[in-house]
């Protein structure tokens, strides 16, 4: 039904947008953070830029695609590094950059729209890349993704 909408906005646009009304109602005051866990907010909003960014450098070093929309020309699949972590890297630093927002903007709708911003990316970047990267590595993708967590793992103890 809302197939239309796979990959069409550029998931940092996604971000910005969550980001911005997260500022725009955190003006209207009505779920107030305290002002002592504002630092918070900017630490919390750095790591997102490093786990994103160490998502970008692991796509560089193995030289494939980091564009979303282009997702099917992938000539690796990277499944080192950060991504030991996370099968989604860039995503989860844009969701880490929402929640430190709402520390810094101090208001709790953040936590909502970082909300919104991760179920966005699930439906309508993360369900179809991941439909491209069966295609694409089959067997060595499906063992990948029993390993390793959409947002969040674990590292094994082997």
């Amino acid at each position: 039904m809302l197939k239309h909408l796979e990959l069409k906005i550029p998931p940092v646009v996604i971000f910005v947008i969550a980001l911005a009304a997260t500022w725009f109602v955190s003006d209207f005051g009505w779920l107030p953070l305290p002002y002592p866990l504002r630092p918070l907010g900017f630490v919390i909003f750095v790591a997102g830029g490093f786990i994103g960014v160490a998502g970008v450098i692991a796509f560089r070093q193995h030289r494939t695609t980091v564009n979303p929309h282009k997702i099917h020309n992938a000539s690796n699949l990277v499944s080192n590094g950060i991504f030991n972590y996370t099968r989604n890297p860039m995503y989860l630093g844009l969701v880490t950059g929402v929640i430190g927002g709402a520390f810094i903007f101090r208001d709790a709708s953040g936590f909502i729209f970082a909300l919104a911003t991760m179920l966005y990316l699930q439906r309508f970047q993360i369900q179809p890349e991941e439909r491209m990267m069966h295609e694409l590595f089959g067997a060595e993708f499906a063992d990948y993704c029993k390993r390793v967590n959409r947002w969040l793992s674990l590292p094994a103890n082997d």
